[in-house]
């Protein structure tokens, strides 16, 4: 501590370095070889090859992931891009609902039941109409009667029933929001709440 006190070896007139200590702005050779007490020669700082705080250029990332059952977990952007355009951030939504998409060739109602179903989670704003649901989740057969959705509840014996259902040729439907069939925020799966809305597409 310069011109302080230093509780080992009492006031600090010249405000020297401790004993040892290396050298201020200067570098030190990085050379292998044995040293005192037969310690290696420490190894040189890691210069990363990107990434924020150094000289070098950000490299090409790999392509976004792409799921072609589920289109709407990547936004395409007005230059082609994926995610928001540099310098914008995404406004969300207040209100989602929880998803659990359903993934299986066989509708989930005609699965034995405690059958094992693989499913993806996802948060959908409330304000979603039926009809981008539909093509969010990848049903985009140019004929409309093939793209369907059903609501799958599940029963006490360890099997799913099939709930209400729609198809993208249903146009009074197509224009209302999820909101509107009961699966709002309140569909949360927490014990003592609504279940967590599970559904399951096919487009053929």
């Amino acid at each position: 501590m310069s011109g302080g006190w230093n509780p080992v070896t009492g006031r600090d007139t010249q405000g020297g370095q401790p004993p040892f200590s290396p050298m201020r702005y200067t570098g030190y050779a990085q050379v292998w070889g044995p040293c005192v007490y037969n310690m290696h020669q420490q190894p040189w700082y890691p210069v990363y090859p990107n990434g924020a705080g150094n000289m070098h250029a950000r490299q090409p990332q790999p392509a976004p992931y792409s799921d072609t059952s589920m289109p709407a977990a990547q936004m395409t952007n007005s230059s082609g891009g994926t995610g928001c355009e540099p310098g914008y951030n995404y406004f969300f939504p207040a209100e989602h609902t929880k998803c659990h998409v359903f993934r299986s060739s066989t509708p989930p109602w005609q699965l034995p039941p405690g059958a094992q179903i693989q499913f993806k989670a996802a948060h959908v704003p409330c304000s979603v109409t039926v009809a981008e649901l539909l093509k969010g989740f990848g049903c985009d057969s140019p004929d409309p009667k093939k793209n369907r959705c059903y609501e799958i509840v599940a029963g006490s014996n360890g099997a799913w029933y099939k709930g209400i259902s729609f198809t993208g040729a249903d146009k009074d439907m197509l224009k209302k929001a999820i909101k509107e069939l009961g699966w709002d925020a309140t569909r949360t799966g927490f014990p003592g709440k609504k279940p967590v809305v599970c559904l399951w597409f096919c487009k053929d």
